[in-house]
C-alpha cells in the first residue's frame, strides 16, 4: 500500500521494518509508492483536512504515560503528490525527541490492518563540544523604549522547546520579578534551528488605555531600570544546561509612538567602481530579524542588486555589502511597509494607533533613491 519515508537531518528509524528512511534536507514525513486511485481519492483536500489527518498522524513518543493519556499531535500541513502524502510539521522536529509516523488507510475503505504501516524515528542530537550560552540579545542598547515589543535571545547551540516561561523573566526596579510583564506565548517562537527565540512583552498593555494596559499599565515605565534574566537552567537540545545565566540591564527611556519615517534615516553612499558598502542609520532601532529583509537595494529596472544585507545589536545600523562592484550613478532603496522598528510600529502607522488608523497607500519614502560618487 505505501512505504513511511522520513526526510529529515540524520533521521534515524527505530523500528520498521517496510520504512525506507532517507537523509535529505527536507524536514518532512511523506508515505510514498500509494495506488493512483488512493490518491485520486484525497486530490483537492485542504493541508489540515481532518481525513488526511486521520490517514497520517505524526505524535510524540512520551516515555510513561498514565491512564486515558494518548500521545502528542505534532501540528503541521499536508500536501497530496503524485503517489505520495507528505507532512511538513509547522515547527521543525527536535533532535533528541522521539516520533511515530502512522499511516493507516483504513479510513478510506477496503483496507485491512495489514495495511498499517508504522515508523519511529529521532533525530540524534548534534553535540557541541561546549555547552550552550546565550550568544546575543537584540536589541541591546543601554536604554530601551518604553513600549517596547520584543526581545531576541540568540543561543550559541539548538535549545529545547517549553522552559521559556520559568527561565526567562524581567526584574523590575526593586530586583523581584515583574509580574505580567511578558507574553507568554501557547507555543514558544523558535526559528527553525531551535537557536533564536522571541520573547514578547506584552501586546495588551502596551496599547494604552484598553485591555491589561487600563487594568494593570505599561509593562515597562521610563525613567526605571530593568533586567532581562535568561536562567542558567534552560537545556539545549541534548539536555545540558547554559554555560551560566544571562543578565542584560537597560534603562527604560521615553516612548516612540510614530510610524517608520524613511525620510530621517542617515545614508552613507558607496563610491562608484568600490565594494563600499552601503550605510543606513537610524534614529530609532530597527526590529532585529525584520531589519535586514525589510530593506533591499534595487536597480533602475527595480531588479534586486545581490549582495550582503546585515544589522547591528542596537538595530540602529544597516549594511549592504554588494557581491560585485557599484557601477550605476544612482541606486534604489525598496523599503517594505510592513518593516518595524523595535516598537512595532510600521511605514504603514504606529503600533499603538488608534483602531481602524492604517494607511492604505505607500507612505512616501517606501523607496530612495541613493546618488553615489
Amino acid at each position: 500500500m505505501g512505504a513511511i519515508v522520513m526526510n529529515t537531518h540524520a533521521a534515524e528509524a527505530i523500528s520498521s521494518s517496510r520504512a525506507l528512511v532517507r537523509v535529505p534536507t527536507t524536514g518532512c514525513v511523506c508515505v510514498e509508492n500509494l495506488d493512483p486511485e488512493l490518491i485520486a481519492s484525497l486530490n483537492g483536500l485542504a493541508q489540515r483536512d481532518s481525513l488526511l489527518q486521520r490517514i497520517l498522524r505524526v505524535t510524540v513518543v512520551a516515555s510513561q504515560l498514565g491512564e486515558g493519556e494518548r500521545l502528542p499531535d505534532v501540528v503541521g500541513n499536508y500536501k497530496v503528490l503524485d503517489y505520495a502524502i507528505q507532512f511538513l510539521p509547522l515547527f521543525p522536529f527536535e533532535p533528541g525527541l522521539r516520533y511515530c509516523a502512522k499511516f493507516d488507510p483504513r479510513p478510506l475503505g477496503g483496507a485491512t490492518p495489514a495495511d498499517v504501516t508504522t515508523l519511529d524515528f529521532q533525530l540524534p542530537g548534534q553535540v557541541s563540544a561546549s555547552r550552550a550560552e546565550v550568544e546575543h540579545v537584540s536589541p541591546s542598547a543601554e536604554v530601551l523604549p518604553e513600549n517596547l515589543l520584543r526581545f531576541y535571545v540568540t543561543f550559541s547551540n539548538a535549545m529545547r522547546r517549553g522552559q521559556a516561561e520559568k527561565q526567562i523573566c524581567i526584574l523590575g526596579p526593586d530586583g523581584r520579578t515583574a509580574p505580567d510583564v511578558l507574553y507568554r506565548p501557547p507555543v514558544e517562537l523558535w526559528d527553525r534551528a531551535m537557536r533564536r527565540l522571541t520573547v514578547l512583552l506584552d501586546p495588551g498593555r502596551l496599547k494604552r488605555k484598553v485591555g491589561p494596559n487600563a487594568e494593570l499599565g505599561p509593562p515597562l515605565q521610563e525613567g526605571h531600570r530593568y533586567a532581562l534574566v535568561v536562567g542558567g537552567a534552560m537545556l539545549d537540545a541534548t539536555g545540558r544546561p547554559l554555560q551560566s545565566t544571562y543578565v542584560q540591564d537597560f534603562l527604560a527611556g521615553p516612548p516612540v509612538r510614530t510610524r517608520v519615517e524613511p525620510s530621517q534615516w542617515r545614508i552613507t553612499p558607496p563610491r562608484r567602481r568600490t565594494f563600499d558598502r552601503l550605510t543606513l542609520e537610524f534614529p530609532i532601532p530597527l526590529d532585529g530579524a525584520l531589519g535586514p529583509t525589510g530593506i533591499s537595494v534595487v536597480d533602475d529596472a527595480r531588479k534586486r542588486v545581490a549582495g550582503v544585507t546585515g544589522i547591528d545589536g542596537d538595530g540602529r545600523c544597516w549594511t549592504f555589502t554588494p557581491a560585485s562592484a557599484w557601477l550605476a550613478s544612482e541606486i534604489h532603496l525598496h523599503i517594505d511597509l510592513d518593516l518595524e522598528d523595535v516598537c512595532g510600529n510600521t511605514l504603514r502607522a504606529p503600533f499603538d494607533a488608534p483602531a481602524g488608523v492604517v494607511e492604505t497607500t505607500a507612505p512616501a519614502g517606501s523607496m530612495i533613491s541613493v546618488q553615489l560618487f
